[in-house]
């Protein structure tokens, strides 16, 4: 019976080993509070503009607004990513086994994608840039499906983060969190 559990333990703690990068998020959708919203989408600005954009981001999470997507829009939407103080903005496109995203700053680009069927066993995208770097990018949803925040790292130590969705970044162009 200890053997079992033994087996049992090894086969749990090395069935991910190697496959889950560095501060997985993990799960499919939890909630996402206007505050994680804001610490994402203002975190990239100088300290005596943060507050500022925090309260632009509370406030527009206060106001009304409808529940409708733009037709053809239930599986895509904007995408930011804020990355060495700098904002990528984009779109990203998904089904029920795949999702990618498009992201560019105006001087560089960065894709991301990943396939459940091509062997993706979890949401992680593979990214790569215009510049030569790659790495990954994690995201977790908001309990409606389609919008949410998420991590992203590159091979030269560079992070990001994401936020996704029509709900905190209308349509992302122009982009309203800027000094």
């Amino acid at each position: 019976m200890s053997r079992s559990l033994v087996i049992v333990g090894l086969s749990l703690l090395c069935g991910g080993c190697g496959l889950i990068p560095p501060s997985h998020l993990g799960g499919i959708a939890t909630t996402v509070t206007p505050e994680d919203y804001g610490q994402r989408l203002c975190g990239h600005l100088d300290l005596e503009d943060y507050p500022s954009c925090l309260s632009q981001v509370f406030d527009y999470f206060e106001q009304p607004r409808a529940d409708t997507l733009p037709t053809g829009h239930s599986t895509s939407g904007p995408f930011a990513v804020m990355m060495e103080r700098d904002v990528y903005l984009g779109h990203y496109q998904s089904d029920i086994s795949q999702a990618s995203f498009r992201v560019s700053n105006g001087r560089n680009g960065c894709r991301g994608s990943y396939n459940a069927f091509a062997g993706s066993p979890d949401a992680i995208f593979d990214v790569y840039c215009d510049d030569g770097r790659n790495g990954w990018a994690d995201i977790i949803r908001d309990t409606d499906g389609r919008n949410g925040i998420g991590k992203l790292a590159l091979d030269d130590g560079t992070q990001g983060e994401i936020v996704f969705g029509y709900v905190p970044l209308g349509q992302a162009d122009p982009y309203p969190y800027r000094p």
